[in-house]
């Protein structure tokens, strides 16, 4: 009874709902597909780069780029590039590692945009049923007058289900982008704190090689 509800729903919007709930579908496999790369890609990251900076400061850097290799996250996979270059000075170790978040960052932007526009447009979407249905209304009391109530039902139902319909995706999908958005900020973040923390620890080690080599 449920599905039959809902196939009279859809029918009665007219054809705009056909792209509602296209763009609805779309909307859903992208949080789905972004909700299994953050669960791949947990916030470790202090414990992850308590064992980084444990491995470097005893100078065991196989055994800092084996534990990045293993984590192989985002976050590892830039830390990883600084562990390979730590013989650099600072500030062109810190350039090595932002070249190489610029690249992991896109892994947490993917399909973004996209879900962005789905947010954006399914309300207009469901706006252009609202203009449809009420022109269909319209049509018909020009054509039979008012006096027959149930002639406008099709223009009106069609009007109110696909605005319904163009709010109940868009929604969603404005607080999925949202999330996933702050999901990306938070990534850029921790590079830039993690990064500079393996950078200082580096430059501290060359200072006190050369006060012990003075």
């Amino acid at each position: 009874m449920q599905n039959i509800f809902l196939i009279d729903l859809f029918v009665s919007g007219g054809p705009v709902m056909i792209p509602i709930a296209l763009c609805s579908v779309f909307a859903l496999a992208i949080v789905i597909e972004r909700a299994r790369f953050y669960l791949r890609n947990p916030n470790s990251a202090p414990a992850f780069m308590k064992k980084i900076k444990g491995a470097v400061a005893s100078r065991n850097f196989f055994e800092a780029m084996k534990i990045c290799r293993t984590e192989n996250t985002p976050l590892a996979n830039v830390i990883a590039a600084g562990v390979d270059h730590l013989d650099m000075n600072k500030e062109d170790l810190l350039d090595v590692m932002r070249q190489e978040a610029m690249v992991q960052v896109k892994k947490y932007d993917k399909h973004l945009g996209k879900l962005s526009t789905i947010a954006s447009i399914t309300p207009l979407l469901g706006l252009t049923g609202t203009v449809t249905g009420m022109i269909s209304a319209f049509s018909v009391i020009s054509t039979v007058g008012i006096g027959d109530p149930t002639a406008l039902a099709g223009g009106i139902s069609e009007a109110l289900y696909t605005t319904a319909a163009g709010l109940l995706v868009g929604i969603p999908a404005l607080v999925a982008h949202n999330w996933c958005e702050a999901k990306s900020i938070e990534f850029i973040e921790q590079v830039e704190m993690h990064s500079l923390d393996l950078a200082n620890q580096a430059t501290a080690m060359e200072v006190n090689l050369e006060k012990v080599a003075a």
